[in-house]
Parts: structure tokens; C-alpha cells; sequence
């Protein structure tokens, strides 16, 4: 048997991973995908990179112009574009991860992702910005937002894209920032350190470093771009063993970048490398980047991850595959409206992929009415009929929809589905997502 629900078997409640990168208006507002937000209804975003107009609306010194000013002061801070944007994101109904820091910087001069140059200063910047945002301060709001991330990928090893300090020197600001974070409010999170790819070295000297100086780290959040789910899985359990074996038994992992990426190779940032990067981006909008997102929301249910971040739902050509430059929805977008839809239903019960399946992924669901549901991504399987064993399914009409080169979640046709007793049979083709509700 291809897959085998037991419904007598129950794995807890589903996990709302479909969580994104920044927000839904960019280019200047030229575009808007306030409604495809709302559709999707993305639980939660984190602020980083983001492009309105420019990659530096939330970033410190765009708030804090003059690093010489007192933090103290309502008049030292110019909040009025980043108050514009949170209010854009906070509209669709989602949460904020707010990263304090700096945007990535891949020109050859660094501008703004240097250690700053007193770090209790900083650090009382950052308790201004949470003032404004969550108690009104400086005509600010009451927006309650839990999540504080010091900095981004302070390990990145591409050429001081986001840290030109030391390890040393980011742990050393980490601590300063939590600790100040904390005595203003200790009800709220702080985390990091947004972890490139899980750099094992300065990771894992992260973690011993706050252990050690018994530091607030309320969530620790990490990052991961590969080409297989199981990679994004294997560093999910990595990251927990380090936090285990430190006593952190109990930390929330957030996986809060994350997404479809199979490299040309050197090539991919020449000049002469503009097809390659072509297919490269192309591969992540299209079903073979959707079933992966597919694939990854029914794989990480079984792993240490409570929180995720797709990068990115800004709509452009690098990366970001759930919209295509103009706005479009792609495919990808289509995968995590459709999962938002299996979000309501509560109960996750067992579906356990037989070893002939490798490469395909199943979840699968009830909910307190007697309605259920099947979520099945074929990322990596042959192309060929699977055999699907739920006893209690075998005479109950259902909505069958399948995402695949042709098609974007259309009807299945009864005559694609054979059904013998308590097994169904339907073909998949390789990447495809199929999505099966039956009230």
C-alpha cells in the first residue's frame, strides 16, 4: 500500500505553517495583494528585506536616522513609512515577527550591517521602537506584537552580506538587546539569531553562549533554502538536539526563511549566468516549487518546528514564488490557500507513506462534524497510480482537486479514481499536490 490512514490514530492538532516574509504592498504600493493575504490568510509575518518603496522600512536606521540622537526622545525616531507598512500587514489579519536589524547588503560597500558602535544605545533604540509599536509611545499604537528577532543571519558567510562583526561581537549585542528587551517587558519574546543554513560553528556557539550567561531566548529561529524537504526536516531535528542538550527542552524553533532553491551553481550570480538564473527562479513559482511547499507543510508536522516563514511573498523575480513580479498568484500561492483551507479542520490523524512511495508526502484530516481530509504532495515520486488505504472512505463522495503541470488545483473527475473496498487508487503525477475534502 502507497499510503495508509488510520483514523483511530490521532497525531494532535495541524500547525499553521504557512507563514511568509513581509507584506503585501510593494513597489511604492504599485502593487497590492492585500486580498490574496486575506485569502491565503497567512498566519504570520516577519519583517525583513522588506520593498516599500525600498528594502529598509523597518530597518533601524531608517527609524533612527542619527545614531548620535537621544532614544529618549519622540523627536530622535521618523516612524511614519514603517508605521505604514506594518499597518498594510497587519490589515490581512496576520501577526508580526518584527526583526530589529538591518536588510542584507550584497553591494560590495556596507552601509548599515555593522555592529553598532555602542550596543546599550542600540539596545534602547530597539525598546523605543517596541514602545511605539505596542504601548503608544511617541503617537505610536497598541498593536501587541510578541516577537522580537535580534538582527538577521549574523553567520551569513557570503562576503558580510549581514554582519561585518565577529561572533563574538553579535552575541556580545544579543545580550545586550534581550537583556533590555526583557527589563522593559518581560512578557514579551526575544529571539535569534536567524541562523544561515544552520552555520554549525558560530550556532552552536550561540546557544552556549546565552546558556551560559543565562540569556532570554524565547524562540530560536533558523533558515533553510534546499532542493530536497528532508534537508529542511534533518536541520529542524539538528537544531533541536543543540537546544535540548543545552537545557532548552522546551524552546520554540522557528523556521522563519525558508524555500524551493536548486543552485545553477558558480555560474548563477555572473553576468553570463542570466538563463541559468532564469530556470533556477522559474523551477521555484512553477508546480515543481508548489509541490515542495506541499510537501514541506506535511512533512515538518512531525518535526520540532512550531513556526514557519516561506521567503518570500513579495512579488518579484529572486526567490519569492508565490506571486510572479507583476502580482500574479502562481502556483505555489495556490498550495498555501489550499493548506489554509485544511487548517480548519482540527484533528490530525496518521498517514503513513509506504517504502514505495519515497518522495511523497501525506497528511491527513477530521474535524469535529465528521468531515475529513486528504493531502497528498508528490514531489519526488514516479509518475503512476498510488494506492490510498482509508477504510471509511471507500464509499463517500468527496471534492477532488489536483495541482499539476496542467492543472491548478482543478475537479478530478470520477473516472480518475478507482475505488475497491476501502482502497482508492488514483494517479499522481510527479509534482503534483492532490487535495481531497469529504464532508
Amino acid at each position: 500500500m502507497d499510503i495508509q490512514v488510520r483514523p483511530d490514530r490521532t497525531n494532535g492538532p495541524l500547525k499553521k505553517l504557512h507563514g511568509v516574509n513581509n507584506g503585501p504592498v510593494s513597489f511604492g504600493s504599485l502593487v497590492d495583494l492585500t486580498e490574496h493575504f486575506r485569502n491565503a490568510a497567512f498566519p504570520l509575518v516577519r519583517l525583513h528585506d522588506v520593498n516599500w518603496p525600498h528594502a529598509w522600512e523597518v530597518d533601524i536606521h531608517t527609524i533612527f536616522p542619527n545614531f548620535d540622537r537621544d532614544p529618549e526622545d519622540p523627536a530622535s525616531y521618523d516612524f511614519e513609512r514603517t508605521d505604514a507598512y506594518l499597518a498594510s500587514v497587519l490589515s490581512t489579519g496576520a501577526k508580526i515577527v518584527y526583526r530589529l536589524g538591518e536588510s542584507i547588503e550584497h553591494t560590495k560597500t556596507k552601509y548599515y550591517v555593522h555592529p553598532p558602535k555602542d550596543y546599550e544605545k542600540w539596545a534602547k533604540i530597539c525598546v523605543g521602537i517596541i514602545r511605539h509599536y505596542n504601548e503608544g509611545w511617541a503617537n505610536g499604537f497598541h498593536y501587541g506584537i510578541e516577537y522580537w528577532e535580534i538582527w538577521n543571519e549574523p553567520d551569513n558567510p557570503d562576503n558580510q552580506v549581514m554582519w561585518t562583526g565577529t561572533a563574538e561581537q553579535y552575541y556580545e549585542l544579543y545580550r545586550v538587546a534581550s537583556l533590555a528587551i526583557k527589563r522593559h517587558d518581560s512578557t514579551l519574546k526575544v529571539g535569534g539569531h536567524a541562523a544561515t543554513m544552520v552555520n554549525h560553528p558560530f550556532t552552536q556557539g550561540f546557544i552556549e553562549y546565552c546558556r551560559t550567561h543565562v540569556l532570554p531566548l524565547d524562540f530560536f529561529t533558523w533558515h533553510t533554502y534546499a532542493g530536497d524537504p528532508e534537508a529542511i526536516a534533518a536541520n529542524s531535528r539538528l537544531v533541536n538536539r543543540w537546544l535540548e542538550e543545552a537545557g532548552y527542552s522546551d524552546m520554540e524553533c522557528h523556521l522563519n526563511e525558508w524555500g524551493f532553491f536548486k543552485s545553477a551553481g558558480e555560474q548563477l550570480w555572473k553576468p553570463e549566468g542570466a538563463m541559468q538564473r532564469q530556470t533556477t527562479f522559474e523551477r521555484i513559482k512553477n508546480e515543481e516549487g508548489a509541490s515542495f511547499a506541499a510537501a514541506l507543510f506535511a512533512l515538518l508536522q512531525d518535526c520540532p518546528v512550531h513556526e514557519a516563514n516561506y521567503y518570500d511573498a513579495q512579488p518579484h523575480n529572486l526567490f519569492c514564488g508565490l506571486f510572479d513580479r507583476y502580482g500574479v498568484p502562481t502556483k505555489v500561492y495556490d498550495v498555501f490557500r489550499k493548506f489554509n483551507e485544511l487548517c480548519g479542520y482540527s484533528h490530525r490523524i496518521e498517514a503513513e507513506t509506504g517504502d514505495g512511495a519515497q518522495g511523497v508526502y501525506a497528511l491527513a484530516v477530521t474535524n469535529d462534524s465528521g468531515g475529513s481530509a486528504l493531502w497528498i504532495s508528490n514531489f519526488g515520486g514516479e509518475s503512476r497510480e498510488y494506492r490510498i488505504s482509508w477504510p471509511e472512505l471507500g464509499s463517500r463522495q468527496g471534492e477532488w482537486l489536483i495541482m499539476d503541470r496542467e492543472r491548478r488545483f482543478d475537479r478530478l473527475e470520477d473516472s480518475g479514481i478507482a475505488r475497491e473496498g476501502g482502497t482508492i487508487s488514483v494517479f499522481l503525477p510527479k509534482h503534483s499536490v492532490l487535495f481531497a475534502k469529504f464532508d
